[in-house]
């Protein structure tokens, strides 16, 4: 798979890698954010990645399924589908706030799943997601993503494959840095905390 630093060189290149303060979905503050779309907006350069991480992906067991929330995670998951030549299905927010599957998308009873995010920092949406496959007796092989950010090589005790395994410091809101505070924070993604 690609290096950590060839990763990090295209996620500059693409602007993907932000610097400021930052809110993330975790709720935790951060001087660095990842915008991966930034990377997704180019899926000719995103899908050979995909391409190299397909015999990791494959290593976990027989994918059925590759599961994904919206929005940030869409490009991601799709793109996953492709390379793994597998059926690609994702749950969406609805007016409560709440993942659900629409547009006639559903979880099979029994199917082997792989979980997809495009960064994972605490892993909060994948918590929404799982409940959902578990609901149907699906059975999770593991977890991918673009960047992990949870310092763990493992997600929830299950197998996590990512791109880049990247550790900024995070804070929680009551004990952000003062050089950290004084600047204006801004909230990225689109989970509502």
């Amino acid at each position: 798979m690609i290096s950590s630093d060839a990763m990090l060189s295209l996620l500059k290149e693409v602007g993907a890698l932000k610097e400021g303060h930052f809110k993330l979905a975790s709720g935790r503050h951060s001087g660095h954010y990842v915008q991966v779309a930034q990377l997704s907006q180019y899926p000719a350069r995103l899908m050979p990645l995909l391409q190299e991480a397909r015999p990791a992906l494959e290593a976990l067991g027989p994918i059925d399924t590759v599961f994904f929330p919206a929005i940030g995670a869409l490009p991601v998951g799709q793109l996953v589908g492709c390379a793994l030549e597998k059926r690609a299905v994702f749950a969406e927010r609805n007016a409560q706030n709440d993942m659900e599957l629409r547009r006639g998308f559903e979880i099979r009873e029994g199917e082997n799943l792989l979980l997809v995010e495009d960064v994972i920092t605490t892993g909060g949406t994948l918590f929404e997601i799982k409940k959902m496959a578990e609901a149907k007796n699906a059975r999770i092989l593991g977890v991918f993503c673009i960047i992990n950010r949870s310092g763990s090589e493992t997600w929830d005790g299950l197998p996590l494959v990512s791109l880049l395994n990247l550790q900024f410091p995070t804070y929680a809101p009551d004990d952000v840095p003062a050089a950290l505070a004084a600047i204006p924070v801004y909230r990225p993604g689109t989970k509502t905390v």
